[in-house]
């Protein structure tokens, strides 16, 4: 009974990853969503404080009506993962 429970989790499992596009990180695009759970932030600080930034990476303006009026902001992901990479120390000294 039990193993059959399991297969049944297991072949669930595997059909909803069979759904998901997964692409590489060079050619995603990132919504405010995505780059606020990269950075840990919550989307409300992130839209007001991070994109906001002058230093952040400008997003790419994708169409979303027929007639390209209406556009939503999306972002390369290597350009934020660089962005937040810029940061890092190199030296870290423990007192």
């Amino acid at each position: 009974m039990n193993e059959k429970i399991i297969e049944n989790y297991i072949l669930k499992l595997t059909k909803k990853l069979d759904e998901k596009l997964i692409l590489p990180i060079e050619h995603q695009l990132w919504d405010e969503s995505d780059i606020a759970k990269y950075l840990k932030y919550s989307e409300d600080y992130t839209k007001k404080h991070i994109i906001k930034n002058p230093n952040f990476p400008p997003p790419r303006q994708l169409p979303t009506s027929k007639e390209g009026d209406r556009t939503a902001p999306r972002w390369k992901a290597t350009d934020v993962i660089a962005y937040a990479m810029a940061f890092d120390k190199t030296i870290i000294k423990y007192a």
